[in-house]
């Protein structure tokens, strides 16, 4: 079956701004697990209206109108969750409400998620925090290298599948929003939150890469949400912690950290999520030192009517310190959707009733304008209706087994790790099969749940220390703390006295973690250890996988491969070049000193 509709061509192979085009598209047959349905029209960038979401509208009730815009994550309160999904109280739902103090096996997260869809009286919308895939949040799915690595990529076929894949994945568990792309600019390399979840610090190179990842998502029926608008590149400070500040000029952030939405959006955008940052330069005089999530002059008079973004418009998390110690947790959800917000994400510490009565209390006192709820509603359901997620239809578990566990989607992310390890330095490489000696860091946030970020912490090392076997047959390790104690550095002394190993190999994993001190560098006291077992062996090598910025606080090692993070592939890929199974291709996407610039990479 064929519909002839109006639109312009977005997210194609091919962009077309500047012509209308009649086009017959068939639908597509699709169910709850299946890909986007063409079923919305367009016309001049613009979603029409539709005469089934206007009937929805006159559907909805008051209380369910304000349920469509909460992103319920309070989990310690799933069982009163459920209780207000049965009352209508319920529009969107986020993983951490059921994966935090529940199950991430596939069986029970499906089960959860159908047993919400058939007692709710309105469309739900699933949300998913899932910036390398799935496996962030479940005990299953594809796991991806970070967006840094694929910016060391530098490849748009390569984003398209990986945005894809992603996509993919979450919808066949039933979420149809998930948290995805980062698209701020790390233009300060002592980013503690954002670092090598960032693509680049390179405008051109985000926006190339970013407009793949989201065509690729939007393709698979997932509405994804670029963010931290209006950039979160250029901070100090984990806004999780406290509230940073960017203090650039107005014409310095519309050519940097502004520009890639400025640039994505005519591209058909359909999702952002907002940043707890001050913008002074962006605030208008009357506003005071809010932050931009709370600003209306951003979030509405410059996102919606100077950038003419049409799409989801959601908050960062209102759990996030930077916001909730200064709002608390009621004003913050009413200024939000002042500001413009379509979606908030609630606070999940608190039951999810303060955050709906905040709302209802406001609407009825005349604070927000019941105008604005139903604005946000209705671009809540045209965007469901065009992504095919009006109808809370149940997920087969089976079916999406086969989805989540696909080889293909494995390859694929292989393929990425593969491109994207860089070598930095090599004087030996690769390395041969002689008597080797790992040194491997543990960070004290394994096996825990990175608060805000809704995944659990997963050690590599013992991964590392199994991979490497394949290649060594006389291998020891020696794990010591992210933050080396006594015990740890008397180890290594002890393992180096007589020189016994020819091949001697530092692992670091430098994880970026919300609420983390030290997040996204190393302490001093591993420079010590690295600087020791540099002078100790001439012919070191060190592996790190995370963040390449760690390099300007020590002097390079004669042989250094960067992985960008800590994903299995990513450590089998770099294996592959530290024993030359395959050549090096990745370039750094970032700047990092003098020796380390944009596009340097040894192969």
């Amino acid at each position: 079956m064929a519909i002839t509709i109006t639109l312009k061509l977005r997210f194609s192979n091919k962009i077309h701004t500047d012509v209308m085009k009649k086009e017959s598209i068939p639908f597509a047959s699709g169910n709850a697990n299946g890909m986007l349905h063409v079923g919305s029209y367009y016309e001049r960038g613009m979603i029409r209206l539709d005469s089934s979401i206007e009937k929805r509208m006159d559907q909805l009730t008051l209380e369910q109108k304000i349920a469509q815009m909460i992103v319920v994550r309070g989990h310690d309160f799933a069982q009163k969750a459920g209780q207000m999904n049965a009352e209508g109280r319920i529009g969107a739902v986020g993983a951490v409400l059921f994966t935090t103090k529940g199950s991430r096996q596939l069986e029970d997260v499906v089960s959860w998620i159908n047993e919400f869809k058939s007692a709710a009286s309105a469309p739900l919308l699933f949300y998913l925090d899932a910036k390398n895939g799935i496996a962030d949040a479940f005990h299953l799915g594809t796991s991806f290298p970070s967006l840094m690595a694929l910016g060391a990529t530098r490849s748009k076929e390569l984003a398209f599948k990986m945005g894809s894949c992603i996509a993919k994945e979450a919808r066949a568990l039933g979420f149809g929003m998930v948290s995805n792309t980062v698209v701020d600019v790390n233009s300060n390399p002592d980013n503690p939150i954002i670092n090598t979840r960032a693509i680049s610090d390179r405008v051109e190179l985000i926006v190339e890469l970013a407009a793949e990842i989201i065509r690729g998502m939007q393709e698979a029926g997932v509405v994804p949400t670029a963010k931290h608008f209006p950039g979160h590149g250029d901070t100090q400070v984990d806004s999780h912690v406290a509230m940073p500040m960017v203090e650039r000029d107005k014409d310095y952030l519309m050519e940097v950290d502004l520009k890639p939405y400025r640039e994505l959006i005519p591209k058909g955008l359909m999702g952002i999520m907002t940043a707890h940052i001050l913008y002074p330069a962006l605030l208008a005089p009357d506003e005071g030192k809010v932050p931009a999530t709370l600003s209306r002059t951003i979030m509405t008079d410059l996102l919606r009517d100077v950038f003419g973004f049409q799409g989801l418009l959601i908050s960062d998390s209102l759990t996030m310190r930077g916001i909730k110690t200064h709002y608390g947790i009621e004003r913050s959800a009413v200024l939000a959707v002042k500001a413009g917000h379509d979606l908030i994400l609630q606070d999940y510490e608190s039951d999810p009733a303060i955050t709906f009565k905040a709302l209802y209390d406001a609407v009825q006192a005349g604070e927000i304008a019941i105008g604005q709820i139903e604005s946000s509603v209705r671009r809540i359901l045209q965007v469901k209706h065009r992504f095919n997620l009006l109808h809370n239809d149940p997920i087969d578990w089976k079916e999406a087994m086969n989805i989540v566990n696909c080889p293909e989607h494995a390859a694929i992310a292989a393929e990425i790790a593969d491109k994207s390890v860089t070598v930095l330095e090599n004087a030996s490489l690769p390395l041969t099969n002689k008597k080797t000696l790992l040194i491997a860091t543990v960070g004290a946030e394994e096996g825990m749940e990175a608060e805000d970020l809704g995944y659990v912490v997963k050690g590599k090392s013992a991964y590392l220390h199994n991979r490497m076997m394949k290649y060594i047959s006389e291998l020891e390790m020696i794990a010591v703390k992210e933050y080396p104690t006594e015990e740890d550095i008397a180890k290594v002394r002890r393992a180096m006295t007589d020189n016994r190993y020819d091949h001697v190999i530092y692992a670091t994993f430098v994880r970026v973690l919300s609420y983390k001190e030290g997040s996204g560098t190393v302490p001093q006291s591993q420079l010590e250890l690295i600087s020791f077992i540099q002078d100790r062996h001439a012919d070191a090598a060190m592996l790190i996988f995370g963040s390449p910025y760690i390099m300007r606080k020590m002097s390079p090692y004669p042989n250094c491969i960067c992985a960008y993070g800590d994903c299995v592939y990513s450590i089998d890929a770099v294996l592959k070049v530290l024993y030359g199974t395959i050549k090096a291709t990745g370039k750094l996407p970032v700047t990092v000193n003098e020796n380390y610039q944009f596009g340097y990479g040894l192969s």
